[in-house]
């Protein structure tokens, strides 16, 4: 009877040790889910600066899961937000614009690819001008529920964003939500 007993304590060590080494090597390892991304990001990207005798910049670009009304919409509808800023000094406060060469505009195009549905498409915001501290334009960017990856591409010209336009390129990735 006991060598029976040391037979199956034997064999159960055995297993036991072979369950483990397999385990380890990945042969039993039970597939863990990928967190989902943030619903928002921030990301920096640098820029040379369209004014010819101005230092080159970095832009902070906050991109977030939001909601927005399409043209002619009646209903609020998923999508990515943007809003941002750069390290340009700010002009001096007061009634009257300071006077001076030191005018910028801006746009912001979006690249994105939602990788739940597969959907691709681009998106240009609003065009701002004559803007002596360039801020990211707005931008409604509606790309469906799911995880999304994203390429910003902020245009800073000189005066107007096509005036001897500089490119940040920024990239991230969301998960874009529905509204509550």
């Amino acid at each position: 009877m006991s060598s029976k007993l040391g037979r199956r304590v034997g064999a159960a060590a055995l297993t036991a040790v072979g369950v483990g080494t397999a385990v380890v090597a990945g042969g039993g390892a039970v597939a863990s889910a990928q967190p989902a991304p943030p619903t928002s990001t921030t990301m920096t990207c640098s820029s040379a600066n369209p004014l010819m005798w101005a230092p080159p910049f970095t832009w902070t670009v906050n991109a977030a899961s939001g909601e927005s009304l399409r043209p002619g919409g009646t209903a609020l509808e998923p999508s990515i937000l943007l809003s941002g800023g750069n390290e340009l000094p700010a002009p001096p406060g007061g009634l009257i614009p300071s006077i001076g060469v030191n005018w910028y505009g801006t746009r912001v195009s979006v690249d994105w690819h939602n990788t739940t549905t597969g959907a691709t498409g681009h998106s240009v915001s609003d065009e701002a001008a004559w803007q002596q501290k360039p801020g990211i334009p707005i931008n409604r960017t509606w790309a469906g529920t799911g995880t999304v990856s994203f390429t910003v591409t902020v245009q800073t010209g000189a005066g107007w964003w096509f005036v001897n336009p500089q490119n940040a390129v920024c990239r991230g990735t969301i998960s874009v939500v529905p509204g509550r």
